[in-house]
């Protein structure tokens, strides 16, 4: 099951300057026994977190939002992103080319 996490902290610079309500965002894959998580760090470093279920609850807390993607997880490319928009849009297939920020992402996919 896949995931998209919403934060709505980051301390990058350009996301507090264009992003408005939601400044980061992740691909969250959930198996039987784990859950990893795909943070963008910057170009051509992402890293992967293992955690558990209580992490996730933890997360929510701190103000994360998570939205249900229903796409089949094979190829997953790791490589060639600007931001963490552009690398969630590569892990879930989409190609909509006006989603440029975490919060029309976010839009995006509640509106499926």
């Amino acid at each position: 099951m896949l995931y998209i996490g919403f934060s709505n902290y980051s301390n990058k610079i350009h996301a507090k300057l264009f992003c408005n309500k939601y400044k980061h965002c992740a691909p969250i894959i959930v198996y039987k026994d784990s859950i990893e998580i795909y943070q963008f760090v910057h170009i051509n470093k992402i890293v992967k977190i293992n955690v558990q279920k209580n992490d996730l609850q933890t997360l929510k807390k701190h103000g994360w939002k998570f939205v249900k993607h229903s796409k089949d997880i094979r190829n997953m490319p790791l490589c060639r992103s600007l931001t963490c928009v552009q690398f969630t849009k590569k892990f879930c297939g989409i190609k909509n080319i006006w989603v440029q920020t975490p919060f029309a992402l976010f839009k995006y996919l509640n509106r499926k």
